[in-house]
């Protein structure tokens, strides 16, 4: 089934980094569309049954059948830009506080075996299996990287846990993956003045959190569950199971067992300052980004960085298991990420460290999804 990636991508562009140019392409998911929007605030969320509101803003957004383009049959079902913020209950709102939702067939198999539409409900069917939740990247900032990111690997994990099925395993209980408001892009302007676009630390990580909530409350993601996130997104990803008092929040969340960070930043400051001789010529695009997304304040970039939590046993005490997946050929990240942050956990928590080889450059591993796909489905197998 896995196909290995060969495309390389075109080189950084070295003042502004960061895949610029690339966009995310699928035939069952489009890129989202930025709309502004006046009010920015996010209210706090916290774990309790859905509200009114949410289950208004998870019926705003209709089931589509995902199909096997080869063989014809369901093999799933997806949901594409839920809003995620109570109060907005259509798409049009705040565009890119909003998530996307696959289930695969096997939530929805009737007695007989055949795969039914989906009940028009206000929460999640209740399934066996593990959540697979994934936070993309592009330096805090990039509007050609959204949610839809990701739907060529979830289209490869809905074809794993069909064939898984057949063979009496359910593994997969649902998959998601989450926008969250961006910072400024000085290659990306924009007309008048868009709040999706004028994020800074900690609304990134607010938007996390409060997308997550939501999904809990739904019914998703919760028990023992997997969280990813790519570049940037892995510095989310391990900020969502950090103490949400670190960025000044009180949002409650069901933490995972479980975070894969591929291809990650975790140590800005460190990059920043000593940069490995072969990535001496991004220093400057690093730092412009960080600025960007986190301010002025280097003390505030340090924090904000998953290998400087002081106790991971205490931030997380859900965790179970780390898997970093970092690729040698990556032109933006240099490997020694992975190894520093290995180095830490392994040196300040008992969580089990797996290291693995991501492949290609350093957006290869989402863009054709295989590969990612094949190491979220070897690691949430293990959680059976």
């Amino acid at each position: 089934m896995w196909r290995r990636l060969h495309q390389i991508v075109v080189k950084v562009r070295r003042r502004y980094g960061f895949d610029c140019s690339g966009s995310a392409s699928s035939g069952l998911a489009t890129a989202v569309v930025v709309q502004p929007k006046p009010d920015k605030t996010i209210p706090v969320i916290t774990m309790s049954s859905p509200s009114e509101k949410d289950e208004r803003a998870w019926a705003s957004v209709p089931w589509k059948s995902v199909i096997d383009e080869e063989t014809g049959k369901v093999l799933g079902w997806s949901k594409s830009q839920v809003p995620y913020v109570p109060g907005t209950t259509d798409n049009s709102g705040l565009s890119l506080q909003t998530l996307d939702v696959w289930l695969p067939a096997s939530a929805t198999v009737a007695p007989d075996g055949t795969v039914q539409e989906p009940p028009d409900a206000v929460s999640l069917p209740s399934q066996s299996g593990h959540w697979v939740v994934y936070i993309h990247g592009g330096a805090w900032r990039d509007p050609l990287i959204d949610a839809s990111s990701f739907s060529p690997t979830a289209i490869n994990l809905l074809q794993a846990a069909a064939s898984s099925y057949a063979k009496g395993s359910v593994p997969i209980a649902g998959v998601a993956s989450l926008n969250y408001r961006l910072s400024p892009h000085p290659n990306h302007p924009v007309d008048g003045r868009d709040p999706n676009r004028e994020a800074k630390h900690p609304d990134h990580i607010s938007d996390i959190l409060t997308g997550l909530a939501f999904l809990q409350r739904l019914g998703g993601a919760t028990g023992s569950w997997l969280l990813s996130g790519h570049s940037c997104g892995a510095t989310l990803a391990f900020q969502a199971v950090m103490a949400p008092s670190r960025w000044g929040l009180d949002t409650t969340i069901v933490k995972p067992t479980v975070v894969v960070g591929l291809n990650g930043l975790y140590d800005l400051a460190g990059f920043i300052t000593m940069p490995p001789p072969d990535y001496a010529g991004l220093g400057d695009a690093y730092e412009e980004f960080t600025r960007g997304a986190f301010g002025d304040d280097e003390k505030v970039w340090q924090d904000a960085c998953p290998a400087t939590a002081d106790d991971w046993t205490s931030e997380w005490q859900e965790g179970k298991q780390v898997v970093l997946a970092q690729s040698r050929d990556d032109s933006l990240v240099p490997y020694g990420q992975l190894e520093k942050m290995g180095a830490y956990l392994s040196k300040s928590s008992s969580l089990h460290i797996r290291e693995m080889e991501a492949g290609g450059d350093h957006d290869d591993i989402w863009k054709k999804g295989d590969r990612l796909a094949e190491i979220l489905y070897d690691v949430v197998s293990g959680l059976m």
